[in-house]
């Protein structure tokens, strides 16, 4: 089973306080990580690759870059070692395949 590791990322952030919801960030975001709900921007986490490009277009200053913790997966060690073994018993499969229509 993989295990959760926590990484940190910058990421945009809204101060909900500052921002009018005109917009101009949503236009300028080309991962599409911005929204506007109820009238202020959202940022989503997972699509935001921190380009700035919202922070610069906000005219309210609404938007900052800060950083964002979320957990990741590591792989199992275990399973990894499965995956090799794998690659290996496949690998002479097609070997004997090979040799069998050489016959």
């Amino acid at each position: 089973m993989p295990q959760s590791i926590l990484s940190l990322a910058w990421k945009a952030f809204v101060n909900e306080e500052l921002c009018v919801g005109c917009g101009k960030c949503t236009g300028v975001c080309w991962t599409g990580a911005i929204g506007i709900v109820d009238k202020k921007a959202v940022v989503d986490f997972n699509r935001c690759v921190c380009c700035t490009a919202c922070v610069r277009a906000c005219p309210k200053g609404a938007i900052q870059i800060a950083p964002h913790s979320s957990p990741i997966l590591q792989r199992d060690p275990v399973l990894e070692r499965l995956k090799t073994q794998l690659n290996v018993v496949m690998s002479k499969v097609e070997e004997m395949e090979r040799s069998i229509e050489e016959l």
